[in-house]
């Protein structure tokens, strides 16, 4: 999976730790995810794309 989670999150001026706090998860959570490493939850996705302004598409790119 890939995101454009870093790259929505800079423009806002948003560190990882703010973003973590805003939507309840740990700091590493959001290195993970920004790293591809971490599947979110829908809940979770969906919480991220909404504090960052966007849709799930716009974050987050589904692949094989």
């Amino acid at each position: 999976m890939k995101t454009r989670i870093k790259e929505y999150r800079t423009r806002l001026n948003l560190t990882q730790e703010k973003l973590a706090d805003v939507v309840g998860v740990r700091r590493e959570t959001i290195v993970f995810l920004e790293q591809g490493k971490y599947n979110p939850s829908l809940r979770l996705a969906h919480n991220v794309a909404r504090t960052l302004g966007a849709t799930i598409e716009e974050i987050f790119t589904f692949e094989e």
